[in-house]
Order: structure tokens, then sequence, then C-alpha cells
């Protein structure tokens, strides 16, 4: 019983410690591996720049006209995404996935909510 302790607490340590700095660092080496030249990217200290060339564990990042600074790929924080492109691309990909209405009727049922606005009870009648 005294053992029970260390063990949940073992347990508590690797959930909220160790699990999270692994999926943190699956998704870094992911953006590492995806980068390409043209990129818009900010440094782990907070400059902002565009990729001029990648190498295996090089890249140079242009910070402004006439400045490149040679750095560590993995001094790479993050990817800055073009807001308006990503807002396209994000409601493209909700009108695809948006559920067709039979309208033949006059009325179409989504989600369990008809187009009028009525809540549709499609269970059959039990005893």
């Amino acid at each position: 019983m005294a053992l029970l302790l260390p063990i949940a607490l073992l347990g508590l340590f690797y959930v909220f410690l160790i699990r999270p700095k692994q999926r943190e660092m699956k998704r870094h080496n992911a953006l590492v591996s995806s980068l390409e030249v043209g990129d818009e990217v900010m440094t782990g200290s907070g400059f902002y720049g565009t990729l001029t060339s990648v190498d295996a564990d090089i890249v140079m990042v242009r910070l402004g006209p006439g400045l490149e600074v040679k750095m560590a790929r993995r001094a790479i924080a993050a990817k800055i995404v073009d807001q308006d492109a990503a807002a396209a691309q994000h409601e493209a990909a909700e009108l695809e996935s948006e559920p067709e209405v039979d309208t033949a009727d006059g009325g179409g049922v989504i989600d369990g909510v008809t187009t009028d606005g009525e809540p549709v009870d499609d269970r059959e009648d039990r005893p």
C-alpha cells in the first residue's frame, strides 16, 4: 500500500510533464522537416524573415533588404501563415464537409433539426 503513492505520482508526472513535452517535440520536428525556400518564419529569438536557403542542418534567413543570417535549422520556431490564404483554405474545407440537404419536399434535416428549426425525433416507437 505504501508503494501505491509513489507509483501514482510517477504516473501523474508522466501524464502532465513528459507526455506534453514529447508531443511538442514531435510537432517541432515536423515543422523543421517541412521547411522550404520561400517560407516566412519566426526564429526562436523572435526575428521574422524569409528562408533563402535550406540545407540539412543550416538555413539562411533574409531578415530585411541586404541582411541574411545563417542559423541552425532547429532555431526556427514557427512558420508564418498568410491569414487570408489560411481563412480561404479553411472556408473551402468547411464547404466540402457540409452535409447535403434533401429539399425535394421543401424541407431538410441537418443534425437532427429540420431546416425550419424543428427538432426531429427519428426514433421508432419502442415498447
